[in-house]
C-alpha cells in the first residue's frame, strides 16, 4: 500500500482509534471486525514504514529490580541478584503489562541506567540490582520515540506514542488492552520489540524485547537511591 493513500478509508484515524480502544476494552477483545480491522492494518504498515529502527548487535540496555527487603540484616539489601534473576518472569508468572498480556512475559528494560531505576518508582535509600542486557544481534524493533514524517498522521502518532508510555493505577488496567493489542501486531509482523519515552525519567527511553534468543544478561550489581523529585501544578480547570 503506497503510504500517501493511507489518509483515504480513513475520515478521523484519531477518532478511529478512540473507536477502537472502546470495542477492544467493552465488546470483542480478539476478533477486530471491519474498519476497524483494516484500520489496524494500516497503523502497523504506516509503523513499518516510518516507525522502525535496529539495536545494533552488542548494544547494552539494562533492567532493574528492587533488592530483597531485610529488617534484620539491612546490609544484606545490597545483595545483588544474579543474572538468572533478571530476566523476564516465568510464564505462569507473568502478569499483564503495557506491552505483555498476561502468561506472555516480555523483557522490560531501559536505554539507560537511570531510567531503568526510576520506572520502579523506588524510595530514597532503596537499593536496586541492575542488570545489563547485551543485544546478541541486530534486531529490528517498533520505535515510537521517532518523529512522524507525515503531517496528516502527526498529531494521531503523538498520541499514539503517548499510549504506550502511559502508567495506569490497576483500576484503570483495561487502558493496557490497546498497547498490548497493537504490540501483538507489531510482534507478527516481525519486530523484535517496541522502544517508548520513559514517563518517569524525562529524556528516557524503555524497551520491551519479546524474545529471549534476542539478548542475554550478562552481570548484575547493586544501585542506590540518592535522590528523589516531583513536580506538581495546580490545574486551572479544577
Amino acid at each position: 500500500m503506497d503510504s500517501s493513500n493511507t489518509s483515504s478509508p480513513l475520515i478521523d484515524p484519531w477518532w478511529q482509534l478512540q473507536k477502537m480502544i472502546d470495542i477492544i476494552k467493552y465488546e470483542s477483545r480478539f476478533v477486530m471486525q471491519e474498519p476497524y480491522k483494516s484500520f489496524v492494518d494500516l497503523v502497523v504498515r504506516l509503523v513499518c514504514e516510518q516507525f522502525s529502527s535496529i539495536i545494533p548487535a552488542d548494544s547494552k540496555l539494562y533492567r532493574a529490580r528492587i533488592n530483597k527487603i531485610n529488617f534484620e540484616k539491612r546490609e544484606h539489601e545490597k545483595i545483588p541478584f544474579p543474572p538468572s534473576e533478571m530476566g523476564p518472569p516465568p510464564q505462569h508468572l507473568a502478569i499483564s503489562g503495557r506491552i505483555n498480556p498476561e502468561g506472555i512475559p516480555f523483557l522490560y528494560c531501559a536505554g539507560e541506567l537511570d531510567t531503568a531505576g526510576a520506572e520502579l518508582r523506588p524510595w530514597k535509600g532503596a537499593y536496586l540490582t541492575i542488570g545489563e542486557v547485551q543485544i546478541k544481534q541486530d534486531i529490528t524493533i517498533a520505535d515510537l520515540t521517532l518523529e512522524c514524517n507525515d503531517d496528516k498522521w502527526e498529531l494521531f502518532f503523538n498520541d499514539f506514542a503517548d499510549m504506550f508510555s502511559m502508567q495506569w493505577p490497576p483500576e484503570l488496567k483495561l487502558n493496557y488492552l490497546v498497547t498490548q493489542y497493537f504490540s501483538e501486531h507489531f510482534k507478527s509482523a516481525g519486530f523484535r520489540g517496541i522502544k517508548y519515552k520513559s514517563e518517569f525519567n524525562v529524556g528516557g527511553n524503555n524497551y520491551s524485547l519479546f524474545c529471549k534468543d534476542d539478548y542475554d544478561i550478562i552481570k548484575t550489581y547493586s544501585v542506590q537511591t540518592s535522590d528523589i523529585s516531583y513536580f506538581f501544578y495546580k490545574n486551572k480547570n479544577v
